[in-house]
């Protein structure tokens, strides 16, 4: 369970770091109907464009997912993380 919470937090951290540079939003949550759901937007309340979304009933595949979509975008419109 340690391990899981470090990589949520690892996720979060990268996120934090980022999202107001590249004006990033991030939805987790998660329902009886959808299981849980990440998604990360970029842009403003009104215009938000969907970069990443992802269903699974696994917290961690969700989270790991959203890692490795995060870290490839960074290098790719940034150069880097």
């Amino acid at each position: 369970m340690e391990e899981e919470v470090i990589k949520i937090q690892e996720f979060l951290e990268l996120f934090e770091r980022n999202r107001f540079e590249n004006n990033l939003a991030i939805d987790i949550s998660y329902t009886k109907v959808i299981d849980w759901y990440v998604v990360i937007k970029q842009g403003n309340h009104a215009r938000y464009k969907t970069l990443f979304e992802i269903q699974d009933c696994d917290l961690n595949f969700c989270i790991a997912k959203a890692y490795v979509f995060l870290t490839k975008w960074l290098c790719e419109n940034q150069g880097g993380y």
